[in-house]
């Protein structure tokens, strides 16, 4: 895997669990994300649209993939509020990122990139450590830490991201290559994920939270730590052949949220926690030097 793709999805990973965090901080997370996407969509008007009227940089293949990408992160964000409402952080952010490994290298396969069996091996480590993340011991590994009211919520989070990450990847090989084009489609991506949440907010009719307790502050923040952490796995797509490795490599942001968890929000089961996350960490260095 390109070293430099790596080194940029690293980066992503801290931001995207910064953002995570600062959503979970109110609990508010519905309204919390729509007003992240809000400032994302007005602050970036004028730059993406102009820009992208003046270079026309995205082609019509790359317009069908970022309405359907847009779509499924509409979808995304609408589950992740959902199971976040409804479970803790160290047990939705963990087994949402996990799900989606395996899904999206199969993906991979039906498009004809296969894996090596090192990057398969990394990729099962990075899933059994991040299905060992929500656990409080060892002794809590069952069917029930997982099937429960939240997995719903978990599992259409987890489509979400699969169904953005492959229409994504195919994307970034149909446009112009390049960190402006990567912005371009990250804006467009956004603002097509603003409309397909809001829908679905009035759609199910979502409600019963305090928007004076988010405020728009952390909504800021977390904006541009989203736009950020997106726009630079976009760039990294243009850059591996795998979007398979580049999704395993985001899960790196599963150590840095448990561990922050376990500073900020006084999360227990330190022991089963520390052991996932040591097998995501293996597992992402194999994917790194020996996966392709």
């Amino acid at each position: 895997m390109n070293p430099f793709a790596i080194v940029l999805v690293l980066v992503s990973t801290f931001m995207h669990a910064g953002w995570n965090l600062l959503a979970r901080y109110r609990r508010s997370e519905a309204i919390f994300f729509r007003r992240m996407l809000t400032v994302v969509v007005v602050a970036g008007f004028a730059p993406g649209v102009l820009s992208e009227a003046l270079t026309h940089s995205l082609t019509p293949k790359a317009w069908l993939c970022v309405t359907g990408s847009g779509c499924f992160c509409g979808l995304y964000f609408f589950g992740l509020a959902r199971a976040y409402g409804s479970s803790d952080f160290t047990t939705v952010y963990p087994v949402a990122r996990a799900m989606p490994v395996l899904l999206v290298a199969m993906g991979d396969v039906l498009r004809g990139i296969y894996p090596t069996a090192i990057g398969w091996v990394g990729m099962l480590l990075v899933i059994f450590g991040c299905f060992l993340a929500p656990l409080y011991s060892f002794c809590d590994f069952g069917v029930r830490s997982y099937f429960n009211r939240t997995s719903l919520w978990m599992l259409l989070t987890a489509m979400g991201t699969v169904g953005y990450t492959l229409l994504d990847k195919i994307a970034s090989e149909a446009v112009r290559q390049g960190p402006g084009t990567a912005a371009r489609y990250g804006y467009i991506y956004f603002l097509m994920s603003f409309g397909a949440y809001a829908v679905l907010l009035r759609i199910f009719k979502v409600g019963g939270q305090n928007p004076d307790s988010v405020g728009w502050r952390f909504p800021f923040y977390a904006a541009c730590l989203t736009f950020g952490a997106y726009w630079l796995i976009l760039w990294a797509y243009q850059l591996s052949q795998y979007a398979s490795y580049i999704v395993a490599f985001r899960q790196f942001s599963i150590v840095i949220g448990v561990i922050l968890g376990f500073i900020i929000y006084k999360e227990q089961g330190v022991a089963v926690r520390l052991a996932g996350t040591l097998m995501i960490t293996f597992g992402l260095v194999l994917i790194g030097l020996c996966g392709g």
